[in-house]
């Protein structure tokens, strides 16, 4: 990583991590704060992710039953468990 190339972040954190072959970098964006983790690797393979933090605001399950709620399809794209369909072989 070149940091020239980052001026609107600030490097947090640095690690080499053996176990998937890569080096990472916890910066944060010094306008909004946000926390980006940047993974080099040799991999040609481009992949990126957008999270937000959703603490629950109690124990009843509710984000778990939201989450197998929305992965069980819909009527238009009717599909009980994604997972197991993207892995069958084609």
């Amino acid at each position: 990583m070149n940091a020239e190339h980052c001026k609107a972040y600030t490097l947090l954190q640095e690690q080499q991590i053996d176990d998937i072959h890569a080096h990472g970098y916890l910066l944060r964006h010094n306008k909004s704060g946000a926390r980006v983790l940047l993974l080099e690797t040799e991999d040609d393979n481009k992949v990126f992710n957008i999270a937000f933090r959703t603490p629950p605001a109690d124990s009843t399950g509710v984000a778990h039953i939201l989450e197998h709620s929305v992965l069980c399809g819909s009527r238009e794209f009717p599909l009980k468990d994604p997972f197991v369909d993207s892995s069958k072989d084609p």
